[in-house]
């Protein structure tokens, strides 16, 4: 099934779009959407899709600016686009970007399913040309293969001659290979498969480094292959280099490869360092393998993995998320900020409750039971107390959660991860936000920090802020009276029926079926 993203500012068209269209009737899935090209751009790198829909003219970034930057970070992705102007210098430019189909608004379903069949056409055609080439290419040119295979691999052996690299790079030329760029970055990429089976995952990862553009060459190793990434900065080579290997770690013929490693070494600027970033790939490679033979993941230099159970984005709470990385004494700031958006009623109920939960949720993931560390004196004060009283207890039971955390060494605030989920946990409301922002605050490039999220958290970075808001849209429809598309915008939501759908999506209901299923609940408890 071909996996879709829709960028368009119009919300009816949005909107149309995914409400009427039958996307997984026609082989299709509709994995994302964003009003503008600069809030798509992070969502297309974190959600992969293998066909972009987007419109011409949209704030921020527009599509042509989008599709320019899709094709220089991820060229295998179809591009097809929609506009409601028949400007003849758009479709040139459009064209000379790669882009497949130029569709007029407004577009009819039959139209786009047209487009989109011709796209999926294309794109399988061309993964089966890849590989019969791939094929042929092994059984008649079956020497130059095997040279330019041992010319890559001579470029990460241990040591080398100045004088020998330098004319392996005319040798490259002479096959059609231009190995000179500004930045250069080693990955190791180790498997256990053996036989055909190993020969069939060599061939896919070299089938989509052909697929890069000239960014990407790969080779065979002992350990399974190894990857050189060319790029103009190092920051472009490190967006290069992560985005290949979330890339890798989907092809099908890895699936099985359930101990598959893409270890990433350091970018240098120099050609003949290449040996540099290869032994430090190496390295991540060995000290991952040391700590954990098993799993599949991509690990770069200073890349850590969090040792907690991966994220359920539906139960996020935005209260835990602040705490969790919280000092003891941003306890009560925290929670006056809580309480601030509930009715004062509700307040102290659902104020005991979610603390509760974040306390022992603190004390377990620092590897402790709740009872063990919570008084439970303490426990019963802060949920059956005089509501006068409650707040200091509260504060009192996260203070005590958060002592324990520290004196196990677990405060997460040196983790690039941590730091980020302490920063999303602040900025969740903000409708502008966005991965790069996230990825700035902890400097790391977008696609380097959205690997990284992923594989520490467990869900993907739009999965998380999705999974905050709705979160925290939860509590408004539970604790207070705020109309739903009021609640949309307080979440971080500009568009009400975007809102809608993706908390229906996310929980079975809408939030008016919510709130009432919490006010019935509430009331039979009360009884």
């Amino acid at each position: 099934m071909m996996k879709v993203f829709l960028a368009d500012d119009e919300i009816a068209i949005r909107e149309n779009l995914r409400n009427s269209f039958p996307w997984e009737e026609k082989g299709c899935q509709l994995v994302g959407e964003a009003p503008d090209g600069e809030m798509a751009l992070p969502m297309i790198r974190d959600l992969n899709p293998d066909i972009l829909l987007t419109d011409i003219r949209m704030p921020f970034m527009d599509g042509i600016q989008l599709c320019a930057e899709v094709r220089h970070a991820m060229p295998w992705v179809g591009i097809i686009i929609l506009s409601g102007y028949d400007d003849f210098a758009y479709a040139q430019k459009a064209i000379s970007l790669g882009v497949q189909e130029y569709l007029l608004k407004p577009v009819t379903a039959q139209e786009l399913e047209a487009a989109l069949n011709r796209v999926r056409d294309r794109l399988l055609a061309a993964r089966r040309e890849r590989e019969s080439m791939a094929s042929l290419r092994e059984r008649i040119t079956a020497g130059n293969r095997f040279l330019l295979d041992k010319l890559l691999s001579s470029l990460f052996t241990e040591e080398g001659d100045r004088y020998e690299d330098e004319a392996l790079l005319g040798q490259m030329r002479a096959l059609g290979i231009n190995l000179t760029a500004a930045c250069y970055a080693v990955m190791d990429i180790s498997f256990s498969a053996e036989g055909e089976k190993r020969m069939a995952c060599r061939e896919a990862l070299m089938t989509l480094s052909e697929a890069s553009g000239g960014t990407v060459f790969v080779c065979s190793a002992a350990t399974g292959c190894r990857a050189l990434v060319l790029g103009d900065n190092s920051a472009d080579t490190e967006e290069r280099a992560y985005s290949f290997a979330g890339s890798a770690l989907q092809l099908p013929e890895l699936a099985d490869s359930d101990d598959l490693l893409l270890a990433i070494g350091e970018t240098v600027s120099d050609y003949y360092d290449i040996r540099r970033s290869m032994k430090s790939a190496r390295h991540v490679r060995h000290l991952v393998r040391s700590q954990s033979p098993d799993g599949r993941r991509i690990v770069g230099p200073g890349d850590t993995r969090a040792d907690s159970d991966a994220l359920e984005a539906a139960e996020l709470s935005p209260l835990y998320e602040r705490l969790q990385y919280a000092a003891g004494g941003e306890v009560e700031p925290i929670l006056m900020d809580y309480t601030a958006t509930l009715e004062p009623s509700l307040a102290v109920g659902y104020l005991r409750v979610a603390a509760l939960i974040t306390a022992q949720r603190i004390v377990h993931e620092a590897g402790g039971r709740a009872q063990d560390v919570l008084k439970e004196e303490l426990v019963a004060e802060a949920l059956h107390g005089d509501r006068e009283a409650c707040f200091q207890r509260i504060a009192e039971l996260l203070r005590c959660a958060i002592e324990y955390r520290d004196s196990r060494g677990r405060s997460f605030h040196d983790s690039p991860i941590g730091k980020a989920r302490a920063y999303l946990s602040r900025h969740y409301a903000d409708p502008n936000l966005m991965l790069q922002d996230a990825a700035n605050e902890v400097g790391m490039s977008q696609s380097h920090f959205s690997t990284i999220f992923a594989q520490e958290t467990g869900i993907t970075f739009t999965q998380y802020l999705t999974g905050l808001r709705i979160g925290k849209a939860k509590e408004l429809l539970a604790g207070t009276d705020m109309r739903s598309s009021a609640i949309a915008f307080e979440v971080g939501y500009n568009d009400a029926h975007y809102f809608s759908y993706l908390f229906k999506k996310t929980t079975g209901m809408t939030p008016s079926e919510y709130r009432r299923s919490e006010r019935k609940q509430t009331s039979a408890e009360e009884k």
